[in-house]
């Protein structure tokens, strides 16, 4: 516990963040109705997503996740829709369930408005909360978080095990003001390969500070929490620590939920068809894992994201992002309060403060069509050199990354099968900085792909939900990635956590230089759902890493089953 209230301490260095948000809530002379968020990983997203490309739901822009629950549930208003089509009365069924406070009654779905665990009209009258609290003030809900596993990689006989408790807690205060909170305690004893990971970074991936448990274990505390106003019909603000993403793939270039929760404030502005958000938040840049948080110092990140639905069926998006840190004598680390503005450009800012932030910038697309099927991509644009960028010259300064991807819903006719194909790349150097905490790196984790840069992948995902309460997925995942070499001293452009300097070469440099090495993941999950929110789980994961070097050489054989209620499935995906 030491260890999170030492990382709570370093919220000193941005009361500019709290004088801010007290003035944008204080300053508002009307705020309207608001809702907490769903979480990234929620079952509930599956569900939107899957309407949305059907279009029987109308988002403004399904990039900027997480999703509004009071927005999710503009289901009800295209539920007659689906009285024929079984998966989409699943999907509609399970969202109303888990947002049972935005409708007085939901009885079309359980047959009673009452859960079949309510014990004397107190516990679990509703099956999403174990105890739930209503009138015109508060709207206040509370929920256990547990997950207990165990298994084993068989590769490297290791038992594997997960133990998980916690609480979730939401609600609203006057309608006016949102609130969520999510803590849990944990023990995990990961496969190998991803021990190696957590060995060699210092963190567990998602996570923060660790601390040793058991034999080859490891213990760590998870806090997440905001509170969220909307001083305006189209405007909504969102304060607290929690991840984001910004994206409509399997995997995001732009900004994943790969990393640590981060301190942020959110203003996410809806209207016609565009939607724009601003994202300033605070990171941690880690160098070591000490008690006395000597190894952890601040560095922040500024996105802006402007969506534009251009037609029902086609949305594209514009984002700018800034990763700085000031640690000079005179800013003392603090929060550079030029990239407040919400509506300049970043690039600006930094010529005009005659500074070197890291600063990128891309876009975004997605078109359906078909209501089967959705077309996406992301391209990202660290630097570049026009003149090289023609020549193709291969100079280190063409930094760039592309995504591009194709979902099918209910492939083949097969009600509740959805397929997924997707393909990243990401050039040397990418997301990289001649300063070493002004990467795009949060907690010695990427903020955008967990593989970096200087590598190419392709996923292939199938979905498929015969049954309300059975959810199956399988996937597999190759990855060609070039790393750097024991006896060299270069750096081939593959390792975000370090710097751009010491290259081989200024220009010839290609996606997998240095040591190749190819990674296969194939995965599989079956969950059924024995009580809302309540899964019972089953899943393999097999990765093979082939290299030009030994030492990155492995195989994991790992097989595990668990019970988790109120708790997204962990990914092991990298």
């Amino acid at each position: 516990m030491r260890y999170f209230f030492n990382y709570v301490c370093q919220m000193n260095s941005i009361k500019q963040f709290v004088i801010l948000s007290a003035i944008l809530v204080l300053g508002s002379s009307f705020i309207k109705a608001q809702s907490t968020y769903l979480p990234i990983n929620s079952f509930t997203n599956y569900h939107i997503d899957r309407l949305e490309i059907t279009g029987s739901l109308d988002f403004t822009s399904t990039s900027l996740k997480p999703y509004s629950r009071a927005e999710s549930d503009s289901i009800k208003d295209y539920i007659f829709i689906f009285h024929n089509e079984k998966n989409s009365m699943n999907s509609a069924k399970y969202i109303r369930a888990d947002n049972f406070e935005y409708h007085a009654n939901e009885s079309w779905v359980y047959g009673t408005s009452n859960s079949w665990l309510s014990f004397k009209k107190r516990i679990y009258t509703r099956p999403s909360a174990l105890y739930h609290y209503k009138n015109q003030d508060l709207t206040f809900m509370i929920n256990p978080v547990l997950g207990f596993s165990g298994g084993k990689d068989f590769s490297n006989s290791i038992s594997t095990f997960q133990n998980t408790r916690g609480i979730e807690v939401r609600g609203m205060i006057d309608n006016k003001v949102g609130f969520y909170s999510y803590l849990t305690e944990n023990q995990f004893r990961f496969p190998n390969y991803y021990k190696q990971i957590i060995d060699s970074t210092g963190v567990i991936p998602g996570n923060g500070f660790h601390k040793p448990f058991g034999s080859n274990a490891h213990d760590f505390f998870m806090a997440r929490g905001y509170i969220t106003v909307s001083p305006t019909k189209h405007i909504g603000m969102q304060f607290g620590h929690d991840r984001n993403f910004i994206g409509n793939g399997y995997r995001s270039l732009i900004l994943s939920n790969f990393s640590n929760p981060y301190l942020f404030l959110k203003i996410n502005t809806k209207i016609w068809r565009f939607n724009y958000q601003n994202l300033f938040t605070q990171l941690t840049d880690f160098t070591s894992q000490s008690a006395d948080g000597k190894g952890v110092k601040p560095k922040y990140f500024v996105n802006h994201y402007l969506g534009i639905k251009l037609f029902k069926t086609l949305n594209i998006g514009f984002f700018e992002s800034v990763v700085y840190d000031r640690s000079d004598s005179i800013h003392k680390g603090s929060f550079d309060i030029n990239y407040l503005n919400p509506v300049i450009f970043y690039r600006a800012i930094e010529h005009n403060l005659n500074s070197s932030d890291n600063v990128i910038v891309g876009m975004d697309w997605k078109w359906n069509f078909k209501k089967r099927f959705s077309f996406y991509g992301q391209f990202v644009l660290d630097e570049f050199i026009k003149n090289e960028m023609i020549k193709r010259t291969g100079s280190w300064v063409n930094k760039f990354g592309v995504q591009t991807g194709l979902k099918y819903i209910n492939a083949f006719t097969i009600n509740g099968l959805d397929l997924q194909v997707e393909y990243n790349l990401v050039r040397p150097y990418t997301y990289t900085h001649f300063k070493q905490s002004q990467n795009y790196v949060n907690y010695n984790q990427a903020l955008s792909h967990p593989f970096g840069a200087n590598f190419r992948e392709a996923i292939f995902i199938a979905k498929y939900q015969p049954i309300y309460k059975l959810f199956i997925e399988t996937g597999f995942i190759y990855v060609m990635k070039g790393l750097d070499s024991n006896s060299s001293t270069k750096h081939f452009g593959g390792n975000i956590l370090t710097t751009y300097e010491n290259r081989p070469n200024e220009k010839g440099l290609k996606i997998g230089q240095g040591v190749k090495t190819n990674y296969s993941i194939f995965f599989f999950n079956a969950s059924y759902m024995l009580y809302h929110n309540l899964w019972i789980d089953a899943r393999a994961n097999i990765r093979a890493v082939k290299s030009d070097l030994a030492k990155y050489q492995s195989n994991t054989n790992w097989f595990q089953l668990g019970l988790r209620m109120n708790l997204d499935m962990r990914n092991y995906d990298f």
